[in-house]
């Protein structure tokens, strides 16, 4: 029976060869969009699934609440002392994990420096974690100092495919550190993600640590935990929430916040945390709905086109229908083979779809930041999910085409009393306006983000980030710093050069608390501490407002000398700039502090989704690791030539790495460039599958009103006349769609610009532009077909009668 069901619905598809290409090729679009949707959902919500103790490992996370304001600000680290009162105090917790990720060091094997993704772990790590274990005991190698798990990629750029459990490297070209495990690498679905693991206790011996109790200031220690089984994690949440208050609250409200642990669990980390995360990656839940979504809209417009096509053609299959039921056909057997034909054609779009998705994969990876290949749709997973989306597909498209049909009336048909109605006509009607109103949406959607970029990339940020070169000086010896700068200025090309610890887009110290002297109480104030020398105002181009920038033949500007940022003047209570001027300023950790002798204009340090904070700057070469130079971009082929030549016979043991400041200041805008190629990718995917369902709507309309239009013509109704009658009716539909999709548009666009400190305003004019412009194409779509139908043959079109 079935193979009767399939042999018929291949003759039909077959007879109707434009109603099935046009089906086909819309449903392969939105099959493709189906296709990436689970490929990257799939992948999203795989993320730290493959622990065995997932479900009782939680990452602790501490929120500061300001004392003044009440909001909170998210930490994915922790005071030293934490994880050892967890792990003391609360006998609900059964292993704690330290981690941190400094001191960063270059690693030497076999002649070659490497820049590995490094961490220091405790013991415990391979305890709570389930990385699959290669070769030695990772627990045993990180309980000792000196002692480093690698994986098997690193073992194989270290030691050149030999076996390099036992073997030695070296940290920062002197320190011996013995291998003594080997593991798989870090699954990409882990937001752990390391190369080389070191033993905590090599940290300790690194910075010289000796009690972990008296570290409650240094809050930059990543800690996990794994709950015992069966405790109750959320009375464990309450019970454990205020170790800081207990332990330090003083110190607490003296820097005016107070500050709790709050307990992430593992699965929500990659894709819901607030706190961040300094191991690997981050996902956005956000952007997973926002795919997800215009993935399910991209099928449901495939669908819909479906329908439309097939309540439209109806009229040629309405004896067909008859006759079938007077021999004897069922109505659910007539369902079923409209379904049939549903399956066959969602069946032969997903080939044409898997080779699209083929072709468009580099494009989709760009836009989600991911490495996906064709073997991610080789997965049991997928191929269960595609079976899963051709049958939801086929049922979606197919149902109501094959009820409406096989509800038909055999005897009105073949009488020739049968008429369609107005039922399907309103209806395909509703989803054509309903396919353009999502069209115009993800149109005008496109359009505010688009907008908020060029704004973003345009305005004025206060400092000069064209044609300066940054390099890496952090391996170079602090005492050769003031005799390179001085060679660097010689260097053809080259105009200035800075040292600090900071540049726009890559902060120094963020979080430092000071007070004025004085009102230690009154007024704490958390700043960004930037050390700098003498030339980072000019080489930045920023702009002096009071007071002076620092002056090393000033003795007291060295050893005392502060510049603060107009918002830092604010935050630190003094009316004016030159009412800042000779303040002294403390603080807890002695960063920063001193008196304020200079006062700069406000600009930009984080990008324009972050509010201008407060920001201190000192001049303490020592502190500083980054070597900016402004330079001539005529020369910039041989001014770095010139470097490279030099560190190569000055540093030979320091990479020279560099990047240009306005490239690397782009970074931060890398989510809204995604967003906006992601925008315009499907909203001209989604206009695109409107479009072919609109062609083929009009050309069946057109085709059924083909006696029509030759009656009007024989009447005298000229070519302008039957292009108006034949196309309003679309464009009126369109225009609706557009209204309706107007206010939507509207209030997502500033909703999504509220997630921005400084933001453009969203121009009517520019949505008028892209309404404007959805009519017109749909103009010329409709219009194209009304004019072939105008200047048709009116005597073929009367014939039959």
């Amino acid at each position: 029976m079935f193979k009767n069901y399939f042999k018929i619905a291949i003759r039909n598809l077959v007879k109707r060869k434009g109603f099935t290409l046009i089906n086909m090729v819309s449903l392969a679009l939105g099959l493709t969009g189906g296709i990436f949707m689970l490929i990257y959902t799939l992948d999203e919500f795989s993320f730290d699934n493959f622990h065995h103790y997932g479900e009782r490992i939680y990452r602790v996370n501490t929120v500061f609440v300001d004392s003044k304001t009440g909001n909170e600000s998210y930490n994915s680290t922790n005071a030293w002392p934490v994880g050892k009162i967890l792990e003391s105090d609360f006998p609900e917790v059964e292993n704690v994990v330290y981690t941190i990720t400094w001191p960063k060091l270059d690693v030497k094997a076999d002649e070659e420096t490497l820049s590995p993704r490094m961490a220091y772990v405790t013991e415990s790590f391979f305890d709570v974690f389930s990385f699959e274990q290669l070769k030695g005991s990772p627990s045993s190698a990180l309980s000792q100092p000196y002692q480093a798990v690698i994986t098997e990629t690193m073992e194989s750029r270290m030691f050149k495919g030999k076996d390099g459990l036992g073997q030695e490297f070296f940290l920062a070209d002197s320190i011996a550190v013995k291998v003594g495990a080997v593991v798989k690498d870090a699954p990409e679905n882990s937001h752990i993600q390391f190369e080389v693991l070191l033993s905590q206790s090599t940290f300790e011996r690194l910075v010289g640590l000796e009690d972990y109790m008296t570290g409650w200031g240094n809050i930059n220690m990543t800690n996990y935990l794994m709950l015992r089984e069966g405790t109750d994690a959320e009375s464990f949440k309450e019970k454990a929430r205020s170790v800081y208050m207990d332990h330090v609250g003083d110190m607490m409200r003296s820097w005016g916040s107070e500050a709790f642990l709050k307990f992430e669990p593992m699965k929500d980390i990659y894709l819901r945390s607030q706190a961040g995360n300094s191991l690997g990656s981050l996902g956005s839940i956000e952007r997973v709905y926002m795919v997800l979504g215009i993935c399910l809209f991209t099928i449901l417009l495939a669908c819909i086109n479906f329908i439309n096509l097939s309540t439209a053609r109806s009229v040629d299959r309405f004896k067909e229908v008859g006759l079938r039921k007077v021999v004897g056909s069922s109505r659910s057997a007539l369902i079923i083979q409209f379904m049939t034909e549903a399956f066959l054609l969602t069946a032969l779009g997903l080939f044409i779809a898997l080779l699209l998705a083929s072709l468009v994969m580099p494009v989709f990876n760009e836009l989600v930041n991911k490495t996906y290949s064709l073997e991610n749709l080789l997965t049991v997973e997928i191929a269960l999910g595609l079976f899963v989306l051709i049958l939801m597909i086929s049922l979606l498209a197919g149902y109501y085409p094959s009820v409406y049909l096989s509800g038909l009336q055999p005897v009105k048909i073949l009488k020739g009393k049968f008429s369609p109605g107005s039922t399907g006509v309103s209806l395909r009607k509703s989803l054509v306006v309903f396919q353009f109103f999502i069209s115009v949406s993800l149109a005008l959607g496109t359009l505010v983000v688009l907008n908020q970029l060029d704004y973003m990339q345009e305005k004025e940020l206060g400092f000069a980030k064209d044609e300066i070169l940054v390099v890496n000086a952090s391996k170079i010896p602090k005492n050769r710093i003031e005799s390179l700068k001085n060679e660097m200025v010689n260097i053809a090309g080259i105009q200035g050069v800075t040292y600090s610890n900071g540049i726009p887009g890559r902060p120094g110290w963020i979080g430092q608390i000071a007070y004025p002297e004085g009102r230690e109480t009154e007024n704490p104030v958390s700043v960004e501490y930037l050390s700098v020398d003498e030339d980072y105002m000019n080489t930045m181009d920023l702009q002096i407002v009071s007071g002076r920038f620092f002056d090393p033949e000033r003795e007291t500007d060295r050893l005392e000398g502060l510049v603060l940022n107009e918002r830092a003047v604010k935050l630190f209570g003094w009316d004016t700039p030159e009412e800042a001027l000779g303040q002294k300023i403390v603080s807890p950790s002695t960063t920063p502090q001193g008196t304020v002798i200079g006062v700069v204009k406000d600009y930009h340090q984080l990008g324009l989704q972050n509010s201008i904070h407060g920001i201190a700057l000192d001049w303490a070469p020592d502190y500083s690791y980054w070597l900016s130079l402004r330079f001539d971009p005529a020369q910039t082929a041989n001014i770095i030539a010139n470097l490279q030549g030099k560190w190569a016979s000055d540093f030979a043991g320091a990479d020279f790495k560099y990047f240009f400041l306005n490239e690397d200041f782009e970074r931060l805008y890398q989510a809204e460039l995604r967003m906006a190629k992601m925008f315009r990718l499907f909203a001209g995917l989604t206009l695109l599958v409107s479009l072919i369902g609109l062609l083929g709507l009009v050309s069946f309309m057109i085709q059924s009103r083909s006696k029509e239009m030759s009656i009007r013509k024989v009447l005298g109704a000229g070519v302008p006349q039957i292009v108006y009658t034949l196309s309003k009716e679309f464009i009126l539909l369109v225009i609706i769609a557009s209204v309706l999709a107007l206010p939507v548009a509207w209030f997502f666009g500033k909703e999504w610009l509220q997630n921005f400190a400084y933001r453009s305003n969203i121009n009517f004019v520019n949505f008028f532009v892209v309404i404007t412009g959805s009519i017109l194409i749909t103009f010329a779509v409709v219009g194209l077909q009304a004019l072939k139908a105008a200047f048709g043959n009116t005597v073929s079109g009367l014939r039959s009668e």
